[in-house]
């Protein structure tokens, strides 16, 4: 076990035992705030964008409202403005869900109930772990695009033989 890898077992410690104290309701209110929860609202828009879009009464209202708007300025029928306008009310609504889903969940979760509350502490350890490994992995992705750079390369070198160095090779998050 390298010095590197005994860092990473004491933070994923201390990030267990930060879940833990502060329950799954809590540590998921952390993680979906500010530009986590920018991202998360950017991904369910994504996701889900397409397909509300291709609901045949979508497709034609956003289809002849784009028709109106062209014919009053070619312009907005190359930019295909009631599509963007569609995406941003889509982020809003996304974004309303996502904070109502999870105070929802934060109140269930905060239930004096013994085997809620023994539920809350486990599963905020979980998240706690899991989340910031699944930030780690996005950093990995993102450097994995600067690969071709001394800094990368450098870093690379320090993590290899450690469990970092194992999770940045075998990184399932690819953006390329």
């Amino acid at each position: 076990m390298t010095t590197l890898d005994s860092v990473t077992l004491l933070v994923a410690i201390l990030l267990a035992v930060f879940g833990t104290a502060l329950g799954f309701g809590r540590t998921l209110r952390i993680f979906t705030k500010g530009i986590f929860g920018i991202i998360i609202s950017v991904f369910l828009c994504v996701t889900f964008g397409g397909m509300i879009a291709g609901i045949p009464a979508v497709a034609d209202w956003i289809a002849g409202l784009n028709g109106k708007l062209g014919d009053v300025w070619g312009f907005l029928a190359t930019i295909r403005l009631v599509t963007v306008i569609y995406y941003i009310l889509l982020f809003f609504v996304m974004t309303l869900l996502r904070i109502l889903v999870v105070r929802l969940i934060g109140t269930a979760f905060a239930a004096p109930i013994l085997p809620v509350r023994i539920l809350n502490r486990v599963l905020g350890a979980v998240l706690a772990v899991g989340g910031t490994l699944l930030f780690v992995l996005l950093v990995f992705a993102v450097l994995r695009i600067f690969g071709d750079t001394s800094f990368v390369q450098d870093l690379a070198s320090k993590m290899e033989g450690s469990f970092l160095g194992l999770l940045y090779e075998n990184n399932p998050v690819k953006f390329v």
